[in-house]
């Protein structure tokens, strides 16, 4: 702000619009119509209103997903937390004992692998 920079702590948001509700979205892709880019929705955790456009749609399609019930930013939010920490540990290859850097802590459940060890349980 001394620098002249504008901040926001929350964007922009509309409510209140929606023309389907959360609970009318089908849970199954192939039941959804091509006429829900044309509808208004209600994300489940802000309320804020969102749309989807074809491309979103086509894609959910082609993957067999059902379309989202939040709003892109929350959506966003999620990713960002699933990322994990900017912090690199020390751990213990899973497979071969080898030691690794990773951004997975030593108290988290997941399997870590060296690079050798994960290309051969992958290919």
């Amino acid at each position: 702000m001394a620098e002249g920079f504008r901040f926001e702590d929350d964007i922009q948001k509309t409510e209140g619009k929606e023309t389907m509700r959360p609970e009318e979205i089908p849970d199954h892709i192939k039941d959804v119509q091509d006429s829900v880019i044309e509808e208004i929705l209600t994300c489940v955790e802000c309320s804020r209103n969102y749309r989807l456009i074809r491309r979103e749609l086509d894609f959910y399609r082609k993957i067999l997903i059902p379309i989202p019930r939040k709003c892109w930013n929350c959506r966003f939010t999620e990713r960002i937390v699933r990322r994990g920490p900017y912090k690199f540990w020390n751990r213990t290859c899973a497979k071969c004992q080898k030691e690794i850097t990773t951004n997975y802590s030593p108290e988290r459940p997941e399997i870590v692998y060296c690079e050798r060890c994960y290309q051969q349980e992958v290919y």
